[in-house]
């Protein structure tokens, strides 16, 4: 019996050592996968756009992340921050070793990130790189409106002979589910303020009723009048002639769209590559430098300059005082190759981005300016993927106003809203730093009802033209199973001290007094709202009642009824916090929540106490699959993704009281 044991020990104990070793080995790897090597960016690169790549509201980064980052830190979200990129665009105007710029690719829009507002912004730093005299080209296949809307900002802008512009307008689709939860036995009651409050209606009806028609079409309007007049002024046409060709054919062939002149030319991929070669003084065959047959390129330089080869070339020197550098034909580590045969030095914006990062770094300044992301639906507690969690961004937001550093916040929003309790705390750690620092907010795409309620805080609003915002109204949801159980044998039996005490049982129907209470509660909630936006637009609750009632503004009306202060992005808002906040010299620019490292989560799942955000793991782990199941462009899976997306949302409703400040899901806007 002792030998049985002590072999069963020795086991346990080589089987511990055993998982201690593979941890640190696993925490080892990906702090080496952390570890990137840096971009080298040959003379004459094209920085390769690759418009597949999400534009999301989130830090930029100030290193290439690994595989590894990618996968545990976003679920490999393909994504690049909004700031990086139009950062690497003015980096690259600039920067002698770009010869210019590749568009191409189709925009994926995931949720909130690639949105209207986000590409105008895109759009503008495209205009300011071409101020520089450098090249955009743009090549298409079969471009939809967002994609079309960015390329059209290009200097060339090609298509391809067997492709088509998707432009048929824009169009917003909103999913339905009254019938379905009718069907089986699921009941739904609300109680809500604002005849313009539509987040309910997927729940408790089969269309749109009158008055979301009516926003719906307004703040539609005003986006596609943004989205034609942008393509008008790059193209050189008449809004009222594009129209007329949208209406006329919808899906434009390439032929009409030269015509019409909304491209350029019409052409293949590989003419397109000739003219980069041309741009990126790439020499023909014979010349000193010259395309091999193994599509590398070869080219006789100094010893000094095979820095300029890059971290995977070879050497083999000559004999003369000359070495043969064969480069890497991408050019840089993990830059996008553009097709299999003759290469051309080119860097990818994903590896460019770190590089203008650096190099607009100010190293050791004394002032700085924080930007606060909060991008995706606002949820109780701390938060998990696509959300913003009002207790984990309180506990960022105290922190910030904690720093003496910090001389100004710019909140970046792009939130539909959410919890109305949440809302409420992370409002009231904003109005703390103002009291002390200048707040200033960005809105990107959406920053309508909670996220528009955490924007009453600050000294001055900015939203762009397409910017979707307002929907001051407040709602409570509170589905029942009653009819579900009674059809499977199910019943269900109480005991309760309170006339109330069972008031958010999902077991019954909510009794007239019942929904009373819920109704006071409601209406309590939007008074708040009401009076913090009374208070921070400087207008009378009366005035604010009158543009509220849960409608939805696009940015050009938001600012004419006063709802926000001044049209213009990110980079806008910065500026006017530090000239707020008297700044003078230079100043730092940080960016908050910090993402944490591969080796920070790795340690955190092993962990005794798990992490606050815990709870939503598993939530989170569903919406990845979900979205991978449902990945695809073509028309059944955007429907069964609209679905999917709905019933998720309801896994969002965690509020306390059941309140919430949060607009319908309409930015499925195509």
């Amino acid at each position: 019996m002792k030998q049985f044991f002590t072999a069963v020990a020795a086991n346990l104990v080589t089987i511990a050592l055993c998982v201690v070793g593979g941890l640190i080995l696993i925490i080892g790897i990906a702090a080496a996968a952390g570890r990137s090597t840096p971009t080298v960016v040959r003379n004459g690169s094209i920085l390769v756009i690759d418009l597949e790549q999400a534009l999301s509201d989130r830090p930029a980064e100030m290193e290439r992340r690994s595989f590894i980052d990618d996968a545990l830190m976003s679920g490999g979200e393909n994504s690049v921050p909004l700031r990086s990129a139009i950062r690497a665009l003015r980096a690259a105007a600039d920067d002698e070793q770009i010869s210019g710029v590749l568009l191409r690719g189709s925009i994926s829009a995931d949720d909130y990130a690639s949105g209207y507002a986000a590409l105008r912004e895109f759009r503008d730093a495209i205009a300011e790189f071409r101020a520089s005299k450098k090249p955009v080209h743009a090549f298409l296949v079969n471009p939809e409106t967002r994609d079309y809307y960015v390329a059209s900002a290009a200097s060339v802008v090609t298509l391809d002979p067997f492709g088509a512009l998707m432009l048929p307008g824009m169009s917003s689709q909103q999913v339905f589910l009254s019938g379905l939860f009718e069907k089986y036995g699921i009941g739904i009651q609300v109680s809500r303020v604002g005849r313009f409050k539509a987040a309910v209606e997927p729940f408790t009806r089969a269309d749109m009723s009158p008055e979301n028609r009516q926003q719906v079409e307004s703040y539609l309007g005003d986006m596609w009048h943004e989205v034609k007049l942008g393509i008008a002024q790059s193209r050189g046409i008449d809004t009222t002639a594009l129209q007329a060709v949208v209406d006329a054919q919808g899906i434009i062939l390439p032929a009409d769209a030269k015509r019409a002149k909304l491209v350029d030319r019409v052409a293949y991929f590989d003419e397109v590559l000739v003219d980069l070669q041309r741009l990126a003084r790439v020499p023909s065959p014979g010349s000193d430098l010259a395309l091999s047959n193994d599509s590398t390129v070869i080219t006789r330089a100094p010893k000094d300059t095979t820095k300029l080869a890059t971290n995977d070339s070879t050497a083999d020197s000559t004999g003369d005082g000359t070495e043969l550098v064969t480069a890497d034909p991408s050019g840089t580590r993990g830059s996008a190759s553009l097709l299999d045969g003759p290469r051309l030095p080119q860097v990818s914006l994903e590896d460019y981005a770190p590089v203008a990062a650096s190099r607009d770094r100010i190293i050791g300044a004394s002032q700085a300016v924080a930007i606060v992301y909060a991008q995706g639906d606002i949820v109780d507690g701390e938060g998990g993927s696509g959300q913003i969690g009002g207790d984990g961004m309180a506990r960022e937001l105290r922190r910030i106003r904690a720093d003496a550093r910090v001389k100004a916040v710019v909140l970046r929003v792009n939130s539909p809203g959410g919890s109305a309790i949440a809302s409420e705390r992370m409002q009231r750690e904003l109005a703390l730093i103002a009291r002390s620092k200048p707040v200033v907010v960005s809105m990107g795409t959406v920053a309508a009802s909670g996220g528009y309620w955490i924007a009453t805080a600050a000294t001055r609003v900015f939203a762009q033209p397409n910017t979707i915002t307002g929907s001051i109204g407040v709602f409570s949801l509170i589905p029942n199973v009653a009819g579900l159980a009674k059809r499977n044998g199910i019943t269900f039996d109480t005991v309760k001290t309170g006339r109330y005490a069972d008031i958010f049982t999902l077991t019954r129907a909510r009794t007239a007094d019942e929904m009373a209470v819920l109704q006071r509660s409601t209406d309590a909630i939007y008074d708040a709202f009401i009076a913090r936006v009374a208070t921070a637009r400087k207008l009378s609750p009366d005035s604010v009642r009158a543009i509220a009632d849960g409608r939805v503004w696009s940015g050009t009306e938001a600012m004419r009824i006063g709802l926000v202060d001044s049209i213009g992005g990110l980079d806008a808002a910065v500026k006017s916090a530090a000239s707020l906040a008297r700044i003078t010299g230079d100043y730092e620019v940080r960016e908050y929540p910090r993402s944490k490292s591969a080796t920070e989560v790795l340690s955190e799942m092993f962990e005794r106490r798990a992490p606050p955000v815990s709870r939503l793991s598993q939530r989170v782990s569903e919406r990845r699959m979900t979205d991978v199941l449902l990945a695809g462009k073509d028309p059944a899976h955007a429907l069964a993704r609209d679905v999917a997306r709905e019933l998720r949302l309801l896994l969002s409703y965690d509020d306390p009281r059941g309140a919430y400040a949060r607009m319908p899901f309409v930015l499925r806007v195509r």
